[in-house]
């Protein structure tokens, strides 16, 4: 089951240890068997256990509905041009989706791709100190390697959505399927 186009999409963020790291608004822009694609609009909040502020960006977020695929893709776009600011890809524990809510665990691990084409590692202190405080099991932790392995080699591809393309562009791409997981070119 999946939200179908059109509907809210609530998504919350936790960590390992169940915790909330923060909740945010976005709506279903599209469903593939092998993507789901959200739209994160300019001024919707962002929840976070300091206080409620609003997003100025505009995002699509992409999350690969195959088995196996530990991330997500968020690509942040100028709202007023509609130029792409940057495409990040948090690692996480596969997300589940309840009817109502999406949610995943973020494993800190994070990789930022600029639209030239740059590559970023994030945060790779806070998933070693987590690893070991929380006890991550070798099969998350092999999980969460492999991800930031296969996000560098799909970036690096060049394929969308890791595109410099504006936002137009890159919401006929996202409707039309033309992903690096709808074509066949990821894993």
């Amino acid at each position: 089951m999946t939200p179908r186009p059109g509907a809210p999409v609530p998504i919350v963020v936790r960590k390992y240890d169940g915790r909330r790291r923060f909740r945010v608004e976005t709506r279903c822009l599209a469903v593939t068997p092998a993507l789901l694609v959200l739209r994160g609009e300019p001024g919707r909040p962002f929840v976070t256990d300091a206080g409620t502020r609003r997003l100025a960006t505009t995002t699509l977020e992409y999350f690969p509905r195959a088995p196996g695929h530990w991330y997500n893709v968020v690509s942040f776009f100028d709202t007023g041009s509609g130029a792409l600011e940057r495409h990040f890809c948090n690692i996480l524990a596969p997300w589940r989706w309840d009817g109502a809510t999406l949610e995943y665990v973020d494993l800190d691990l994070d990789l930022v791709v600029a639209p030239d084409g740059a590559l970023t590692i994030e945060d790779c202190a806070d998933f070693r100190r987590h690893a070991r405080a929380w006890r991550y099991p070798a099969a998350l932790r092999r999980g969460a390697l492999a991800a930031l392995r296969e996000l560098r080699r799909l970036a690096a591809s060049g394929h969308p959505p890791f595109t410099a393309d504006p936002l137009p562009v890159a919401t006929a791409r996202a409707l039309a399927g033309e992903t690096v997981w709808a074509v066949g070119r990821g894993p």
